[in-house]
């Protein structure tokens, strides 16, 4: 399977070049990452994992609040934006409330949720959110009928549990940015914003992220899998776990101690997940501070990762940040580490 999707790559490379050059969509305001949006998939799709359908003027996107409750939010600016894109909006009926820290009791998210999941007509569901409590709602998801009427999540940080369970039933989704981060700036959507609608509407995404001097080199091809690394440790030996071996593990976090994530990371490596990945791409870890130890967080994942020969990708602008590029976990990803920067390709 590996040997056919690098010849893929490797016949459509000319093409991939030819499209670079006419459709570049954005370069980022702080020159990290330059990203390139195309109508043609520069690798082959994986027969492992169901994508769900491109969206189509007129779809209806949920939005929705699944975790920590976010009640003064602009919520009529969500729809608007999303209606200025050429789709219908609706919000769910509890997305605005609150029962205690979260949005609503856990049978009203559950409601919500499973609701947009099973509603024929919504194709995406964009999350408010993240913060906490996503993990609830997983036992009584799972028991949905989700790939039959495959549809997009999207959203970041605590949404990460809810993209583990897509995973789990074969169907991939979108860490992208969320329903809080649809907003105009000086009267235009971010470029992450931008590439989000792209890629519901079945573009596929290039990006070139400037070098990092933490990287190590190489080449590598497999399923992504990921997001927010305190999410994910919390999902671990559970049915949800989705770090597997020969994938390629995308990770990011916020306000975690350097020990902590160390911690975690540590538990990959003594159960020897983390020796057997196929790459290691490692988002923005904000709100981070070094400790007497190590001096930054990325110091640290750099050595937990030194006697592996998997390429590593410091420096990707995804998770808790202003820049968000847009990633489909579950899907195949290209990943090139080399001197001159780094390549994502989906």
């Amino acid at each position: 399977m590996l040997k056919r999707l690098i010849l893929t790559c490797l016949l459509l490379a000319p093409a991939l070049t030819q499209i670079r050059a006419n459709e570049e969509c954005d370069t980022l305001s702080d020159k990290r990452v330059t990203m390139y949006i195309s109508d043609r998939p520069a690798i082959i799709e994986s027969d492992r994992i169901v994508t769900p359908p491109s969206l189509r003027p007129g779809d209806m996107i949920a939005i929705v609040t699944p975790a920590s409750a976010a009640p003064g939010y602009d919520y009529s600016g969500m729809v608007r934006i999303i209606e200025s894109m050429g789709y219908n909006a609706y919000v769910a009926p509890h997305a605005r409330g609150r029962s205690g820290s979260y949005s609503g009791t856990k049978s009203q998210r559950l409601s919500d949720l499973s609701e947009a999941l099973t509603n024929p007509e919504v194709r995406a569901i964009i999350c408010t959110r993240g913060g906490y409590g996503a993990i609830h709602l997983l036992d009584d998801l799972d028991e949905l009928p989700l790939a039959d009427d495959p549809k997009w999540i999207v959203g970041f940080s605590d949404i990460s549990a809810l993209h583990a369970l897509m995973q789990r039933h074969g169907i991939a989704s979108l860490h992208a940015p969320m329903g809080c981060n649809l907003k105009y700036h000086s009267g235009e959507l971010s470029p992450s914003v931008k590439a989000m609608f792209a890629m519901l509407e079945g573009k596929h995404a290039t990006y070139e992220i400037n070098h990092n001097s933490l990287n190590r080199n190489g080449e590598t091809m497999g399923t992504l899998v990921g997001g927010n690394l305190a999410v994910l440790d919390g999902l671990i030996s559970t049915r949800f776990d989705v770090i597997r071996p020969n994938t390629i593990l995308f990770i990011e976090d916020v306000a975690e101690p350097v020990y902590k994530i160390e911690r975690q990371l540590y538990r990959l490596k003594l159960s020897g997940v983390l020796e057997n990945l196929a790459g290691l791409i490692v988002g923005d870890f904000t709100e981070t501070h070094g400790d007497e130890n190590y001096r930054a967080m990325e110091i640290m994942i750099r050595d937990m990762v030194k006697d592996y020969d998997y390429p590593v990708a410091f420096g990707v602008p995804a998770g808790h940040a202003r820049v968000n590029i847009p990633l489909i976990l579950g899907a195949p990803v290209m990943l090139e580490v080399s001197d001159e920067g780094t390549t994502i390709t989906q």
